[in-house]
């Protein structure tokens, strides 16, 4: 496998307004802006929702914002899905980090949806990012996954 060039990042939920899930996209990129310097050659797509473009502002000259409607005009080389709502016509390659698994206390029809969706990811994707090994264990128990497709990396403090 080649050096990976063009990175996108699912920034849908970007910032405190979105609580945790929001915050760790918003870390994990800012991250990215000072580790990975713009000699390094990757360019990374930062895919927003049009209520969260003024949130972001690239401070690295590599970075730049898009809708996430022109996600599939840009051929990525990989798409991290920093949720596990992963459009089901999305034909890239991609990761998806998996924060947990959804209660079993939501109605039937928000837990099907779930279902459907996730299992769809967790099929598709070439590899999953999960937050603790309580959640690794639960998708490999829950769907069966192949323990080596997936490796956990611990949310850390901003």
């Amino acid at each position: 496998m080649g050096k990976i060039k063009k990175i996108g990042i699912d920034a849908r939920f970007f910032g405190p307004k979105d609580k945790g899930l929001g915050r760790y996209t918003e870390n994990l990129i800012k991250s990215l802006e000072k580790n990975d310097p713009p000699s390094g050659g990757n360019q990374y797509f930062i895919f927003l929702r049009k209520e969260r473009w003024n949130d972001y502002r690239p401070s690295n000259s590599n970075f730049k914002k898009f809708l996430f409607n022109q996600l599939k005009k840009n051929h990525l080389d990989l798409m991290h899905f920093t949720y596990f709502r992963v459009p089901i016509f999305y034909k890239g390659r991609f990761i998806v980090t998996i924060h947990d698994l959804i209660s079993s206390h939501v109605n039937f029809f928000k837990r099907t949806a779930y279902g459907i969706i996730l299992k769809f990811a967790l099929k598709r994707t070439s590899k999953i990012i999960a937050v603790s090994n309580y959640t690794k264990q639960e998708i490999i128990k829950q769907h069966k996954i192949n323990p080596d497709k997936i490796t956990v990396i611990y949310e850390g403090v901003s």
